[in-house]
């Protein structure tokens, strides 16, 4: 058969792109990146209001007017900024969100600084253009270590990669975090890109704080966010980065080229989600919250299971003391019928970890974690 490209051979090996896809009989789904709920009843009535009213033809490249108006007043409401339309790019959910800023802005042979552990498609991506991911170890809590960053940077360094909330630890950075990391990127004239698309997903009073809020850096730093996690709309594809308008023309242009425009009636769905009632993302925090405290309970009294707080986001990120790599856990739990991700898919000090979702019904989460604690005592 034909040859893949050399922009492919750059991935195919990844821990990301060889993840197991498919679930044996009966398993139960602890792998899952995206919630179980349907989307809320008000959102797909938008979209098929959008249809009848033959709303299906090309659309904007840079996105729905009333949809990047409605991002603005959502930003407006979570976090008192103020942002134009014209400050948006509507993108065809995160992943392309991520590609778009990449291939606008790097070269090969330049250099992202990327947390360690971290979400894999950063890395994937980096790598995927000719980049090349330099990997910042956190602190053992999971947070921002800044003399670890600062010695990574180099003359090729262009851009810092970061979640908050972070998937896969569930970690929520700090105020002082996120000023911290727009000061370094400032002081090296690098662009900072915060991965927003859990930041509804917060628990315990926790507070979270956007990088919008740093306004002085609103020219180098690029929020992205999702309608995926928030609004179960995984299957949508929408997604959305906000940045200064020079910026945003930079990103459509690469945008536009391989997507023309985001679907329109998806586009209209995601207004009214943002201009709806809220209430249905208050609900679906409030089943995560008590499936989160399910998990938690559980895990801590596991053998040779040491876990942080999820502050955020639908996931934990253990640590086993048993004498197995991340995936090689994986491989035993899925054959007890329990599908896990590797630690190690999210870097290398991933290790000896493995991601657990919490995006299942009760009933099937709890058969999960007594399946795992079974195989874990069998380990001993």
């Amino acid at each position: 058969m034909f040859a893949i490209s050399e922009m492919m051979e750059r991935i195919k090996g990844s821990e990301r792109s060889q993840s197991i896809s498919s679930a044996p009989k009966g398993a139960i789904l602890l792998n899952r990146g995206e919630p179980d709920f349907s989307t809320p009843a008000h959102i797909q009535e938008a979209a098929c209001r959008a249809m009848e009213n033959n709303f299906t033809h090309y659309g904007s490249s840079r996105g729905d007017e009333e949809l990047r108006e409605a991002i603005c007043l959502s930003l407006y409401r979570d976090f008192g900024v103020e942002r134009k339309p014209d400050e948006v790019l509507v993108t065809a959910g995160g992943i392309a969100a991520i590609h778009t800023i990449v291939a606008t802005y790097l070269n090969p042979g330049d250099e992202a600084l990327v947390m360690d552990p971290g979400y894999s498609a950063y890395a994937e991506c980096i790598r995927l253009f000719g980049g090349k991911p330099v990997f910042v170890p956190l602190t053992e809590t999971f947070h921002v270590d800044f003399d670890a960053l600062k010695k990574r940077i180099t003359e090729r360094s262009k851009f810092i990669f970061i979640a908050n909330p972070s998937n896969p630890t569930g970690v929520v950075l700090t105020e002082e975090e996120i000023r911290g990391l727009a000061k370094v990127a400032e002081e090296n004239e690098l662009i900072l890109i915060v991965d927003e698309v859990y930041h509804k997903l917060v628990y315990e009073g926790v507070k979270h704080f956007s990088v919008c809020q740093v306004e002085e850096i609103k020219d180098r730093s690029i929020l992205l966010n999702s309608f995926s996690k928030t609004y179960a709309m995984t299957g949508w594809r929408v997604g959305y980065l906000v940045t200064g308008s020079e910026m945003i023309r930079d990103l459509e242009l690469f945008h536009k080229t391989i997507l023309i425009c985001v679907n329109t009636v998806a586009q209209k769905a995601c207004a009214a989600a943002l201009k709806g009632p809220q209430d249905c993302v208050q609900q679906m925090i409030l089943q995560y919250d008590k499936r989160r405290k399910v998990v938690d309970r559980a895990l801590r009294g596991m053998p040779g299971v040491d876990v942080n707080p999820c502050e955020g986001t639908f996931y934990f990120f253990p640590r086993f003391a048993h004498k197995k790599t991340s995936r090689e856990m994986m491989q035993i739990l899925v054959a007890k019928g329990v599908m896990v991700r590797s630690g190690t898919e999210f870097g290398e000090r991933g290790q000896s970890r493995i991601r657990i979702s919490f995006t299942t019904s009760m009933e099937l989460l709890e058969e999960g974690l007594a399946r795992m604690k079974k195989a874990l005592r069998e380990l001993e």
